[in-house]
């Protein structure tokens, strides 16, 4: 299982730190939507899935039996890439259950 860094969006849960698992959505990987007008970058096609704590991102793994792996914030970020930073801090708010 792949080590986890924590991401701090502005509106992160108390204690800041956030745990990413993701799903792929094909084989091979395909990008989808716009292009990030600064990066240049698309999203991958997947689900992106956050918790505010290690345990809870382990047991959905668990329930996900292998469809589901464990990314750092890095990678969370890299395969959200056609979002801005605002929008993609959004996501995660609205992923681990906080308000915009």
């Amino acid at each position: 299982m792949t080590m986890t860094q924590t991401h701090e969006p502005d509106s992160a849960a108390e204690g800041g730190k956030t745990f990413f698992a993701w799903a792929n959505g094909s084989e091979p990987p395909i990008v989808i939507g716009p292009v990030n007008p600064r990066t240049g970058k698309r999203s991958r096609a997947g689900s992106l899935s956050a918790f505010t704590s290690r345990k809870a991102r382990d047991h959905f793994i668990g329930l996900t039996c292998g469809g589901a792996v464990a990314i750092t914030a890095k990678q969370a970020r890299e395969r959200k890439a056609g979002l801005d930073e605002r929008a993609f801090n959004e996501l995660v708010a609205v992923l681990i259950g906080g308000d915009l």
